[in-house]
């Protein structure tokens, strides 16, 4: 196994990088990595559903689709990325998480800490969340990745899901929220992030018998970055890959009521309704119809019919787009 040393923490960056190696390295492979503040969420969720779209407008903060399965995480400083590329009979297509998370558990025991693999994926400590994981399985291979929450602001992961998700109706895998915990709050004796990611890289290099250290090329770095722009910073693979589903919500304003039953199809609205106090508002559907289900392009969309900025914040209410 080789370690490719990273320091980059842009998302757009180190979710392409993941694939990159997948797809073009032959040896097996371990990645310690980091991304400032973004939203990561599994292959086949729906965007939309998962996330509080308002609040990340107003932190800009990116929302990226990986290619593995699994449910929604935050990605920030404080939380400790693990990467591991294996060679492997996936003929059954089994993904053995508990091989995959156990050298963290034994690493811990370091630290006399208790962790647990518990569910399908998750490790915790006292029925605490600290490490989510998923794979992805591309021919004799298998990608692992894994979070450890090590001291990451918990308030922004609250901040970040979206908190009405029985407003959309679909078929996608859908996040299970647990309660979280940091690690660092846990130890006896207290360690900055850079020592104990450290300890776990010198750990984990024993572990998997490490022999070379790799660091990307230009020419892989090129290619990396060819792969952001063409999946990673697309709306059509972040948002637009969303199940088709039905967003029906119901919001009071001034003594009126306005609701919506909207059906969207690779992120874009192709059929429904607003109504406003029970009659249909049919001019401002059809202005919204074949519009990207974004807060710019309905924006857009409505401030070329006229309305009042009024009016237009409280569609974009209605439609989980603003707060």
């Amino acid at each position: 196994m080789i370690f490719i040393e990273r320091q980059e923490n842009n998302p757009h960056f180190n979710i392409a990088a993941e694939e990159f190696v997948l797809k073009n390295f032959n040896e097996d492979v371990l990645m310690l990595w980091e991304s400032k503040d973004s939203v990561v969420i599994g292959k086949h969720q729906n965007a939309f559903a998962e996330i509080n779209y308002p609040y990340l407008v107003e932190h800009r903060i990116p929302l990226i689709r990986r290619i593995s399965g699994g449910g929604t995480v935050f990605h920030c400083k404080g939380n400790l990325n693990v990467t591991v590329l294996k060679q492997s009979d996936n003929s059954n297509g089994y993904i053995d998480f508990k091989a995959f998370t156990k050298p963290l558990i034994d690493f811990l025991e370091e630290f006399d800490l208790d962790a647990k693999f518990e569910g399908k994926n998750n490790l915790t400590i006292d029925g605490l969340k600290f490490s989510g994981n998923s794979a992805h399985i591309f021919k004799n291979k298998t990608l692992h990745h894994g979070t450890i929450l090590y001291d990451a602001e918990l308030s922004k992961i609250e901040n970040i899901i979206n908190t009405n998700s029985e407003s959309y109706s679909d078929k996608s895998v859908k996040s299970i929220v647990a309660k979280v915990t940091n690690l660092n709050p846990l130890l006896k004796d207290k360690t900055d992030y850079n020592l104990f990611k450290e300890k776990l890289k010198v750990f984990l290099f024993k572990y998997y018998n490490i022999n070379k250290i790799h660091q990307f090329t230009k020419y892989e770095k090129s290619e990396i970055l060819k792969l952001v722009q063409s999946r990673y910073k697309s709306w059509e693979w972040n948002f637009a890959y969303s199940p088709d589903f039905e967003l029906s919500n119901e919001i009071s304003h001034d003594k009126n009521v306005f609701s919506c039953n909207l059906k969207i199809k690779k992120g874009i609205i192709y059929e429904g309704e607003i109504k406003q106090n029970g009659n249909a508002m049919l001019p401002l559907m059809n202005q919204i119809k074949g519009r990207k289900l974004m807060q710019l392009s309905i924006k857009s969309a409505l401030a070329e019919s006229g309305l009042d900025h009024e009016i237009i914040n409280v569609i974009l209410k209605l439609l989980q787009l603003s707060k």
